[in-house]
C-alpha cells in the first residue's frame, strides 16, 4: 500500500511539475519586459480599501505618490477605522492634491466590508484606468509605468501582478511560500491570458484594471458577497469577455503578508472554507489529500527502505525541484522545501478551523464583522 501510494503521489507531482515549470516560466516578468511608452498616458486612479491600517498606510502612500509616468489619483477609503487610518489619510490629503479620501461609517446589508470599501472607491474614482492594492503594499519607483505600459503595450484590459511575500522567520516563510505555491498549482495563472482557457487569475494587491470593463462587467456590487474578492474579481473579468494576464512583479511590489505566523494562520481563516466552497466534503477531500500527497513522502522518507524510500525520495526531489524554479521569481530561498510538509500541514490546520469555526457558529468573522454563514453561501451561489 505504502509503495502503491508513493507511486500515485510521484506520477501526480511529475503531472503537476511538468505544468507548473512550463506555466510560470511562460510568466513575464515585468522588470523583464521593456514596453514602449504611449504618446500620452491615460489617467490612473489607485483605489486603497483600509480599515485600521494606521501602521502601513502612511507608506504605502509615500510609495504611490513617489510614481512617475501616468497622471495619478489615489482614493482611499477609511472603512470604519477605529485607529488613525482616516486621520493618516486626510492629513496626506491636505498635503498632496492627488489623494482624496472616502470615509465609510456604516456598512450597508448584503455586503462585505472590503468589497463595499473597493466598489465606494472606484465610484469616487475618475481615472480610465483602476489600480485595486491593500493598504500595507509598497510599490518600487517606476512600478506604475512598467505595468500600465505593459498593459497598454499588449492590450490587456486586466493585469494582474505577482508581489514579493516578505516573511519573518523561517515559519513563517514556510506557510506563505507553500501557500503560494500550492495557490498556483490550483489557480494556473499563466492560462488567464488565453482567451479560450475558462481559467482566471485575480490577487488583491495588484489588480489593475481598465475603467470601462470594470463597469461593464458589474464592478464589486456583482461580488458582494465574495470572501475570495480577488479571484472573483477575476472571474468576473474574464467571464465579461476581458483580456487578462499574470505577471511576476517581485522587483516592484512587495508586502508583509502577515507580521507573524499565528496571524497568517488566522487569517487564511477567513478565505479557506469559502475557497471550498463552504462544503465540508470538498475540504476534507483537499486537506486528507494535500496531507498525503505534501506531508506523507517527507514523514515517510527517513523510516522506509527499499522502493518505497526510492520513490518518496524521488517525490521530495520533485518538490525541490519545483521551490528551486520558484525562488528567483518569488524571491525566496529554494531552501524552503525543506518545511514544505510544515507550511502544507498549517495550511490544512487553517483550513479545519476555518471550516469548524465557520459551522460551529454559523458566521465568519473578518475585520471586526461577522457575517452570516448562510449568506455567504447564497451570494456565492449567486
Amino acid at each position: 500500500m505504502l509503495l502503491a501510494l508513493a507511486v500515485v503521489t510521484l506520477l501526480l507531482w511529475w503531472g503537476l511539475a511538468l505544468d507548473w515549470v512550463l506555466g510560470v516560466r511562460s510568466m513575464a516578468s515585468l522588470r523583464r519586459e521593456r514596453s514602449p511608452e504611449p504618446g500620452a498616458w491615460p489617467a490612473l486612479s489607485v483605489v486603497i480599501p483600509a480599515r485600521d491600517e494606521a501602521g502601513a498606510l502612511g507608506e504605502t502612500l509615500r510609495t504611490l505618490l513617489a510614481q512617475d509616468g501616468p497622471p495619478l489619483e489615489v482614493v482611499v477609503v477609511d472603512d470604519r477605522s477605529t485607529d488613525g487610518t482616516g486621520a493618516i489619510a486626510a492629513a496626506a490629503a491636505r498635503r498632496d492634491p492627488r489623494v482624496r479620501v472616502v470615509t465609510v461609517r456604516q456598512l450597508p446589508g448584503g455586503w462585505l466590508g472590503k468589497t463595499h470599501a473597493l466598489q465606494r472607491g472606484a465610484d469616487a474614482a475618475t481615472g480610465s484606468w483602476l489600480l485595486f492594492t491593500d493598504a500595507d503594499v509598497r510599490f518600487a519607483p517606476g512600478a506604475l509605468r512598467r505595468s500600465l505600459g505593459y498593459a497598454l503595450d499588449r492590450g490587456v484590459d486586466h493585469l494582474a501582478v505577482l508581489p514579493r511575500l516578505e516573511a519573518r522567520g523561517p515559519l513563517l516563510a514556510s506557510f506563505m511560500a507553500a501557500f503560494g505555491l500550492l495557490f498556483s498549482i490550483h489557480t494556473r495563472p499563466w492560462r488567464a491570458r488565453d482567451p479560450r482557457s475558462r481559467a482566471s487569475f485575480g490577487i488583491g494587491a495588484f489588480a489593475l484594471v481598465r475603467a470601462s470593463g470594470y463597469r461593464t462587467a458589474g464592478g464589486h456590487a456583482a461580488i458582494r458577497l465574495g470572501t475570495d474578492d480577488d479571484l472573483a474579481l477575476g472571474r468576473l473579468l474574464k467571464g465579461a469577455g476581458l483580456r487578462q494576464e499574470a505577471v511576476f512583479g517581485a522587483d516592484d511590489v512587495a508586502l508583509a503578508w502577515y507580521p507573524d505566523l499565528g496571524s497568517a494562520v488566522r487569517g487564511l481563516r477567513k478565505n479557506a472554507f469559502a475557497g471550498m466552497g463552504y462544503s465540508i466534503l470538498r475540504l476534507g477531500v483537499v486537506v486528507v489529500a494535500l496531507l498525503l500527497t505534501n506531508v506523507l513522502p517527507f514523514l515517510l522518507l527517513p523510516v522506509t527502505d527499499g522502493a518505497v524510500r526510492v520513490v518518496n525520495a524521488l517525490v521530495v526531489a520533485t518538490v525541490a525541484l519545483v521551490y528551486a524554479v520558484d525562488a528567483p521569481r518569488l524571491r525566496h530561498s529554494p531552501w524552503l522545501f525543506l518545511l514544505h510538509p510544515v507550511g502544507t500541514a498549517l495550511l490544512c490546520y487553517a483550513a479545519a478551523a476555518s471550516a469548524a469555526g465557520a459551522l460551529r457558529s454559523g458566521q465568519i468573522e473578518w475585520r471586526g464583522t461577522r457575517y452570516d454563514l448562510e449568506e455567504l453561501r447564497r451570494g456565492r451561489r449567486g
